[in-house]
């Protein structure tokens, strides 16, 4: 007999994930240095549930923060040299090490 059992729901680890590399391949094509350009707030915005539904935009930004040693974004995504392909690197990386929570 098959098993027809539905699939476990996602747990919030795996949902942030999920996000963060959402927010990663956006990072590619919109994250700009410029400050007047979107950031990496503006991109977990856009990848961040908009329903109310939890995980929400300050669990993803809590879990970047952690990734970054509690180094506040904005410093770290404005150093010189800074590119999209690092933010969108930073942002994988957070994404593994909350899906391997």
């Amino acid at each position: 007999m098959l098993d027809q059992s539905t699939p476990a729901p996602l747990t919030d680890q795996q949902l942030i994930a999920d996000a963060l590399r959402r927010a990663a391949d956006l990072a590619v094509d919109r994250w700009t240095a410029d400050p007047n350009g979107p950031g990496i707030c503006s991109l977990l915005a856009l990848v961040a549930p908009q329903d109310g539904s939890r995980p929400d935009e300050t669990d993803l930004w809590d879990v970047v923060v952690t990734h970054l040693d509690e180094e506040p974004t904005v410093s770290w995504e404005r150093r010189p040299g800074r590119t999209p392909a690092d933010v969108a690197a930073m942002l994988r990386a957070a994404a593994a090490g909350e899906a391997g929570r």
